[in-house]
């Protein structure tokens, strides 16, 4: 009999253990990549295939797989690779790293079964992925043969054999109905044998008809230079990666649409990664323009059947080019050819759950297994990136000037001591209420940012001073307008404002702070103003993102207020003003990273502002306005706050001058906790005195900058090492690896 072994999908467990199975006589073509359903204890569970056992275990008795869940392997060689290294280098179980490659984190439905009596007599497990399928038509041989012999006393059968003879494919009843073809007719010609009908998948499409008209833009001499590099890769199939470093505005989408257009005529597949749900939207209707149906899209958005769709879509070469976040790096592919990462520095590529994967990772490892090219692009490239292109590891490619030739926009910097003491307690300086006002007069528009959502960012006592927590973690209660409650940011938790302090009774509560809500009421009071909000809040429903912008675009309103994620990718020429309304909330994070992603939030905010044929204007409004980081994103110098950064960087010994480890211990105890976290630390400490040439350097253990979560206290450690494989395989073989409340995130975004 034949023996397989299995990596046991269960989301709730953190097995890396894997089981042995027969294999039955009927299944016999079950091989490695396969997902199977397994008896798992007193389950039903499904099982990734990851090798075959040479006989049955000794140790415990050996079942049978019960059946299979695909018709084909899931899993290529490329997929199976790309997640055993996922698996050793992120230190999760091989079910983790495998679970990442299908549509949902289960594929497993279990049903119940009754007899006549209503009892329960057993239970049938299925693929809870629904296939939505419809009947379709396609003439025959002896269909066309009669159409050639036309018979007029047989006019709506010639019609419907005309109809279908001129299909390129299989026609639906409903495409058949809506050109006047009868139920009635297609059942004759299927007696016949004139027609023959079939069952076919419908692959289900969010972004069907939301398209734009193909517009070819004439390349600069720079986009050019950039596309023949790329190119030269695409032809010659070689793994090289790209850095694409442009400042705001300089085209680098014309490049990825020219490039992926050479990678779609040399018969391959696209991946085009994007860091937000919000930038999807106008990039697909940009690429959609260029190759219509060829396009997929995934995003957290979709539905699992959605997700499914795609998943298919790709696998049998449907669409040749997928565009998605950072989940879509680990699509099945049929033959993939490139890689694009877009705004490749963005943190949102990191996942914030285990396995801690970062996508930029994962493509650049799936790049190197299928010898493909990566290309990263951004103008404020994460400073990693930027270090391995000017050390050659990437080939570094520039484009230094706007596409439309239009100047970056000037930028003025609003001191708000200054506005303080000039009695101004608005979200507003004087400056920016003036642009605004004057931006509505002339008919342009404004984007405002503010990284804060709700309407105050804390509500708190002004007799005790005692601020309103969340019960569940150790953060203030944020004031949200709509609804009239207070919400936490990290667990969703709402709770009614209170009448009195909960401390010392007091009735004198006061909400403090500013979010995007209370913003958008001061800015809305501005004559000729038509504010429009995005931020977490206001995008909830599916296409919410889109349908904003999509608002914004036409010019229904002239100011768009928002996080982050109004800062990021959006091309809106009429855009002429940007306000920033905190500029240096980021700045003093206890974070090794908090001035690169505050340089390059600004920067990027700033490069929305004069895209069109009129002048951009941006007003950064700060409390420090001296700070290095501001004045060098005020004039968008990244080469000079890179020299300076990475100089700092190599000073403390941080990335790319070493690799960091953070674990994190979570327990309901705080003191179990501590104590667990304090093991661990004597193990790496141990470890580091056996091994004094690694320069290993642990921190901690110390309680995180959010010290509780959910209920769950929260204890760091920090490793930090040159060469991180040592520390791993330690872990790896230590009794700490298998621990459900530790979690390791390798090149963590962040260490606080």
């Amino acid at each position: 009999m034949k023996y397989i072994n299995v990596a046991i999908n269960l989301p709730v467990k953190n097995l890396f253990k894997q089981f042995t199975y027969a294999v039955p006589p009927q299944l016999d073509h079950v091989d490695v990549g396969w997902r199977v359903v397994v008896p798992f204890g007193y389950q039903t569970v499904e099982g990734f295939v990851t090798s075959l056992a040479a006989a049955a275990p000794a140790e415990y008795e050996c079942k049978e797989i019960l059946a299979t869940l695909d018709t084909r392997p899931w899993f290529d060689a490329e997929m199976l690779a790309t997640a055993n290294w996922l698996s050793e280098y992120y230190l999760c179980s091989p079910a983790e790293a495998m679970r990442l490659f299908i549509p949902g984190k289960t594929s497993i439905k279990r049903q119940a079964v009754y007899n006549d009596e209503g009892k329960l007599i057993a239970y049938d497990y299925e693929n809870k992925l629904k296939i939505k399928t419809r009947i379709c038509f396609v003439v025959t041989k002896a269909g066309r043969e009669a159409l050639v012999a036309y018979n007029k006393r047989l006019r709506a059968q010639m019609h419907a054999l005309e109809v279908l003879a001129e299909a390129e494919r299989p026609l639906s009843g409903e495409e058949l109905a809506s050109v006047q073809v009868s139920a009635a007719t297609l059942r004759i010609l299927c007696e016949k044998g004139w027609s023959e009908r079939s069952e076919q998948r419908v692959l289900r499409n969010s972004y069907a008809n939301r398209t734009e008209l193909k517009e070819s833009l004439h390349l600069t001499d720079e986009q050019r230079q950039a596309v023949e590099a790329i190119g030269s890769a695409i032809t010659e199939p070689h793994q090289e990666t790209f850095l694409l470093q442009g400042i705001t505005g300089s085209g680098k989408t014309e490049v990825y649409l020219r490039v992926a257009a050479q990678a779609m005529e040399a018969g391959k597949q696209v991946l085009l990664l994007v860091p937000e749900i919000a930038l999807t939207a106008q990039i697909v209707k940009r690429f959609q323009g260029w190759f219509g149906d060829e396009v997929a899209v995934a995003h957290s958005k979709l539905s699992q059947n959605e997700r499914a769709d795609v998943w298919y879509k790709m696998r049998t070469n449907s669409a040749k080019l997928l565009i998605g976040v950072r989940s879509a790096v680990f699509a099945p592919f049929s033959d993939l050819g490139l890689i694009i990462i877009d705004e490749e520095h963005e943190s949102s590529y990191k996942q914030d759950e285990r396995p801690n994967y970062h996508a930029r990772t994962v493509a650049l490892k799936r790049a190197q297994l299928s010898g493909i090219p990566v290309v990263l692009g951004s103008a404020t490239p994460d400073l990693e990136s930027f270090y391995k292109a000017r050390q050659g590891t990437y080939t570094h490619l520039r484009l230094l000037q706007r596409a439309n030739g239009s100047m970056l926009p000037h930028v003025e910097i609003a001191d708000m001591r200054m506005e303080l003491q000039r009695g101004n307690k608005s979200v507003l300086s004087a400056a920016l209420n003036d642009a605004l006002l004057q931006t509505a007069v002339q008919g342009e528009q404004a984007i405002v940012l503010l990284n804060r959502r709700g309407f105050s960012t804390f509500v708190m006592c002004r007799d005790c001073g005692e601020s309103i927590v969340c019960p569940h973690c150790a953060v203030a209660l944020v004031y949200h307008s709509a609804g009239e409650a207070m919400r936490c940011h990290y667990c969703g938790n709402t709770a009614p404002i209170p009448d009195e302090c909960p401390n010392c009774h007091s009735r004198r509560i006061r909400f403090f702070g500013t979010g995007t809500q209370k913003a958008e009421a001061e800015i809305a009071e501005l004559p000729e103003i038509r504010i429009l909000r995005m931020d977490q809040d206001s995008t909830v429903k599916k296409f919410a993102h889109e349908d904003i912008l999509k608002s914004f675009s036409s010019g229904e309103y002239n100011v768009l207020l928002g996080t982050q994620m109004v800062a990021k990718g959006h091309d809106i020429p009429n855009v002429t003003l940007v306000g920033i309304l905190s500029a240096d909330s980021t700045l003093n994070l206890p974070d090794f990273r908090a001035s690169e992603r505050t340089f390059a939030l600004l920067t990027q905010a700033a490069g929305r502002a004069g895209r069109g044929d009129r002048a951009g204007h941006v007003v950064l409004q700060t409390y420090d306005p001296d700070n290095p980081v501001i004045k060098l994103a005020a004039t968008q110098d990244y080469d000079a706050f890179a020299a300076s950064e990475l100089e700092i960087r190599q000073e403390l010994g941080y990335p790319p001058y070493t690799e960091i480890l953070k674990i994190t211990v979570l327990d309901k105890e705080e003191v179990r906790g501590s104590s667990l976290a304090q093991r661990i630390v004597n193990f790496l400490q141990t470890l580091q005195l056996e091994h004094p040439e690694q320069e290993l350097l642990v921190l901690g253990p110390f309680p995180a900058i959010v010290a509780k979560v959910r209920d769950l206290y929260r204890m760091n450690i920090l490793v930090k090492c040159p060469q991180m494989e040592l520390v791993k395989r330690a872990l790896w073989n230590s009794e700490f690896k298998e621990c459900r409340n530790v979690f390791f995130d390798v090149d963590p975004v962040s260490v606080v």
